[in-house]
């Protein structure tokens, strides 16, 4: 049985709390693209009733982290190279423009957060591709909320919440090689400048690479490719 969390499950937990944690496994990879969510299993697990999960479930579908299926319920989205395509381009529109408002707030303290967040991506050993993937995803996050424009930070992140599972399954079939530190380095060293345009530029260079590469790995995939397998979504995974 999938593992949704490593937290103990409390009685009263509130439905955006369930959500949080769904919302957690399914970029993570614990719950992998095109999964079923027992309902009855998952209100056991929380220790809910049903009444609060189906409202999870339904700020999932909200952000299309799941879909709604006659007769099965609740399944984990499962997304086409055209749709990947599709979603970098929204982080193309979204991302690249918060460059003049994340140059004009960074402090100090957040360019020492970022750097050491690189740090520790760079003392990661081979084959640690899991801590790998989360320091990655929160590098961006962190770069894109020093913005503080909450509306544009919100569509973002669900962009990036979708994209996620699908980034790591090739950081598993590629290894994270083609994800060099310098890029970060850039990023960081960009801020550090106060130089918005060079930031945008960079952001711009990191996305559409990005998108080439992971695009065209999900359009040659083999259809008989074993993605749970490849996601590590067994039945006994477990939390990270």
């Amino acid at each position: 049985m999938y593992t949704v969390c490593s937290v103990k499950p409390r009685s009263r937990m509130r439905p955006d709390e369930i959500a949080g944690l769904l919302r957690r496994a399914v970029r993570e990879r614990l719950l992998v693209p095109g999964q079923p969510l027992n309902q009855d299993e998952l209100a056991k697990r929380f220790g809910v009733s049903r009444i609060p999960l189906r409202e999870a479930l339904r700020t999932l579908a909200g952000e299309g982290l799941v879909v709604m299926r006659p007769g099965i319920g609740a399944v984990v989205t499962e997304l086409d190279a055209e749709e990947l395509n599709e979603l970098y381009g929204l982080r193309l529109q979204l991302e690249p423009p918060l460059a003049e408002w994340i140059v004009a707030r960074a402090r100090a303290e957040d360019l020492e957060e970022l750097e050491g967040i690189l740090a520790r991506i760079s003392s990661l050993g081979e084959g640690n591709l899991e801590a790998w993937a989360n320091l990655d995803y929160l590098f961006h996050r962190r770069v894109a909320e020093l913005s503080g424009r909450r509306h544009s930070l919100r569509l973002v992140t669900q962009v990036l919440n979708l994209i996620e599972p699908y980034s790591r399954l090739y950081v598993h079939l590629v290894g994270p090689e083609h994800h060099l530190v310098s890029e970060h380095e850039e990023v960081i060293a960009a801020i550090r400048a106060g130089d918005a345009r060079a930031l945008e530029a960079r952001m711009v260079r990191g996305l559409e690479s990005a998108r080439r590469r992971l695009v065209e790995s999900a359009s040659s995939m083999d259809e008989d490719v074993d993605l749970v397998s490849l996601l590590g979504g067994d039945e006994d995974a477990g939390t990270g």
